[in-house]
């Protein structure tokens, strides 16, 4: 393969790990992929609930991901026209006077901040979720163990990585409304926000102005690569430019190039559908929230926290068992799950595993009803309604959301619930939620392709400054093969009898 060093990078730091793709935007497809695990999953010995990382595991794993792009694409990679960096969002990261990270990331799953969660919601005048970077900020500035004072800077993890690749501290405009909710009138995060947390600590600590990141919209240039952001990727060469920083599910939504009443659903270990829409909405409860796109537009999400992390956990275990691979036993219960009826011998499984904020049932546990012997020799049945229970609980949200803006219309479906055999849970998502289900080749990575695309977009916009506007470049670029699945009509009145039960069975959880 010859490389024409017209391509661009995008990098995704997720949860577990790092994935870097080398994007071609002349041929609009991803030429290889790389990824990393990280050296933890969370850091050791912390109490009990806690969930952290160092920012160190995120920019550690990048360069192992940068080797093994190299490998995967068998060419020299001399050089890119852009770079764009995405991340799971909300995550709390701090900094000293030195630039230097030394404190643990409180993660978007961390428990802490729901207290927060409610005076912030009050003071600010909107929703802020309990995950959103602000209130583990309060968290922490009240804590009396903690060092607030030592604290220069607040990021999350796409402004940390490009942080440690151009020493500027940015951040986009949809991380940033994952930190603050709302923007102001000028794209920042809010001053007037930031000034009453100042005025709830009594100005005990440096003023938040000067310590939140500067907003940077989508097109405009970042910063431009360091010889300490060479090394990290691997000596590419210094000063390429770098897009804004953007979060995990707005790069979902530039990657999936969706457009109004058009859902770009990320299926993974949290669901999260991701609406582009022209109504301004203030977030009012926990099952919408309000967020920005790259591009300062609305975006409603809907994210089920209990995506196929019941699914993964169970195809774990029974592989375990079995001696087989992770993959060959998902596949063997694809198969059997495809095999149980609708109604599913009249069994219904309610999976909040761990909680579900779109219910608003933050601390609910998973029930199962109506079982019988069949959950217990059949496990194709378990299967399917591990599958099932997060598809109804995007459908409730959708619920909430559709009456504010309108019906949606279609949904492009990105992330490894592709790789389900014979795309079976793609169509059952398309039976459940009633509406077709599209992806393109390549959506696996769908979030990484989206910072990419921006990345693509920053570099189009240098160089022509009249170009189309974001959304609109999103949807020309982001082409290619496409797999359609549409409800079938008999099975969608089956499924719509069976989420009316899952709505009476909600009290009980």
């Amino acid at each position: 393969m010859k490389l024409s060093g017209k391509e661009v990078l995008g990098i995704d730091a997720g949860t577990q790990g790092i994935s870097v793709i080398l994007w071609c935007p002349d041929h609009m497809q991803v030429l290889g992929i790389g990824e990393a695990e990280y050296a933890k999953d969370y850091i050791s010995g912390l109490p009990a609930g806690r969930l952290e990382q160092y920012a160190t595991y995120w920019s550690e794993a990048l360069p192992l991901a940068m080797r093994r792009l190299r490998e995967n694409i068998e060419a020299p990679i001399e050089t890119v026209a852009g770079i764009g960096v995405t991340g799971h969002m909300h995550c709390m990261v701090r900094r000293n006077a030195q630039g230097q990270k030394p404190w643990g990331c409180h993660m978007w799953n961390d428990p802490r901040g729901s207290e927060e969660s409610q005076e912030l919601s009050k003071l600010f005048g909107e929703q802020i979720p309990a995950r959103w970077t602000v209130c583990h900020m309060l968290w922490a500035m009240r804590d009396p163990q903690g060092d607030w004072d030592q604290v220069t800077g607040v990021n999350v993890t796409s402004g940390s990585l490009v942080h440690d690749l151009t020493n500027e501290w940015v951040i986009g405009p949809g991380d940033a409304s994952g930190m603050f909710g709302n923007l102001d009138a000028s794209g920042q995060i809010d001053r007037i926000k930031l000034q009453k947390v100042d005025a709830l600590l009594k100005h005990r600590y440096r003023p938040l102005e000067q310590v939140v990141p500067r907003v940077i919209p989508a097109g405009e240039i970042a910063g431009r690569l360091t010889p300490q952001g060479s090394e990290l990727l691997g000596g590419l060469p210094v000063g390429i430019p770098v897009a804004a920083p953007e979060g995990d599910q707005q790069s979902v939504l530039i990657g999936a190039g969706v457009g109004e009443l058009e859902l770009a659903l990320s299926a993974g270990t949290s669901f999260a559908g991701n609406l582009p829409c022209s109504t301004k909405v203030i977030a009012e409860n926990e099952s919408v929230n309000v967020l920005s796109t790259p591009d300062a537009k609305t975006m409603l999400m809907v994210c089920v926290r209990n995506g196929t992390v019941g699914f993964a956990n169970y195809v774990k275990g029974l592989a375990e068992l079995s001696h087989a691979s992770f993959n060959e036993t998902a596949d063997r219960l694809t198969e059997l799950a495809a095999d149980i009826p609708v109604e599913a011998f009249g069994t219904t499984l309610v999976g909040f595993f761990q909680g579900e904020n779109v219910a608003e049932r933050p601390n609910a546990r998973a029930s199962l009803h109506g079982a019988g012997l069949e959950i217990l020799s059949n496990p194709g049945l378990m299967a399917r309604l591990l599958l099932e229970s997060p598809c109804m609980i995007m459908r409730y949200g959708l619920d909430r959301v559709e009456p504010q803006v309108g019906k949606v219309q279609r949904v492009v479906l990105s992330g490894g619930i592709l790789n389900s055999k014979g795309g079976y849970a793609p169509q059952l998502i398309a039976d459940i939620l009633g509406i077709p289900v599209l992806s393109r080749k390549g959506d696996q990575e769908g979030t990484a392709k989206g910072a990419a695309v921006l990345a693509a977009y920053m570099v189009a916009k240098s160089a022509d400054p009249g170009l189309s506007d974001m959304s609109a470049f999103a949807k020309s670029t982001c082409t290619g093969a496409e797999s359609t699945w549409t409800p079938d009509p008999e099975r969608h009145a089956a499924f719509e009898k069976r989420y009316q039960e899952f709505l009476s069975l909600l009290s009980t959880c």
